[in-house]
């Protein structure tokens, strides 16, 4: 199903879950990610270590871009960008799935 965030993109209903092997450690500066399995370190900020909390709470990609969206000043059509953006990061390092 897709959603639309504004006239100019448009988003599916993605749930995503963290793969079994990735741990998260919540910090000031955001949050540190640790791949057990490969053991590399992927480090966030504040804005990304919000976005992992939202996974870690069950959102959905359209949820995660609405709640970004209520909390911070910026174009919507951005704000969904860099959100997708950096989930498909997280997807092609193999730290969420879905």
């Amino acid at each position: 199903m897709l959603v639309g965030v504004n006239q100019n993109i448009y988003v599916r209903e993605v749930w995503m879950n963290f793969t079994e092997h990735t741990k998260i450690r919540k910090e000031k500066f955001g949050a540190v990610v640790f791949d057990t399995l490969t053991e590399k370190i992927f480090v966030t900020d504040e804005i990304g270590g919000e976005i992992l909390r939202l996974i870690e709470k069950g959102k959905d990609l359209l949820h995660i871009i609405s709640a970004l969206c209520d909390s911070y000043d910026g174009n919507g059509q951005t704000i969904g960008k860099d959100v997708i953006e950096f989930t498909n990061q997280l997807k092609s390092n193999n730290i969420i799935s879905g």
